[in-house]
């Protein structure tokens, strides 16, 4: 993360020798909390992600059920040493299918979310790229970055800060 910063510093420095660097900062997660459509998608991939849930809670509760029953059977001494190894094969079988099945859910949720998201990301992109052309910026920095943790550390008052008007372009249709 340092290294990348001294690169971009590195970069940016020699443009400040020959002239006037217009720099504007934005964050993108107040752009986002701003659009009505935001919540829409939130409320749907909210949803997806209750139905992919309950899609595993049934089958795991399944597999519990059976999983206690055998323990059960075994205790008892009810199910001869064939039949017990055959079902713990088949109980492994089914746990390997369920952590499978969890990893695949995950996957299904990051892509419906991208899919969701992408057209929204777009639009604040364009917004972002016309503001950023009408105030004649050369660069606009992210305020923050996905985890949460600010990209710039330091942000003079006498930065422009194009978020109001990202949101402005962005709802006035």
């Amino acid at each position: 993360m340092k290294q990348t910063i001294l690169t971009i510093l590195f970069i940016l420095l020699p443009l400040t020798v020959f002239g006037q660097l217009k720099v504007g900062t934005m964050n993108p997660d107040a752009v986002l909390d701003a659009l009505p459509e935001t919540e829409q998608v939130e409320t749907q991939i909210q949803q997806y992600i209750q139905e992919r849930q309950a899609e595993f809670q049934d089958r795991y509760q399944v597999w519990i059920e059976d999983l206690t029953e055998f323990s059960e059977l075994a205790e008892a001494g009810e199910i001869s040493g064939e039949e017990q190894a055959r079902r713990e094969e088949q109980l492994q079988e089914r746990q390997e299918e369920l952590s499978n099945m969890e990893s695949r859910i995950q996957q299904q949720i990051q892509q419906r979310q991208n899919e969701l998201f992408s057209p929204l990301l777009n639009r604040v992109d364009a917004a972002m790229s016309e503001v950023a052309e009408e105030l004649e910026l050369e660069f606009v920095i992210n305020q923050t970055a996905s985890s949460g943790d600010p990209i710039v550390y330091y942000s003079s008052q006498r930065g422009v800060d194009i978020t109001e008007r990202v949101i402005q372009k962005l709802t006035q249709n």
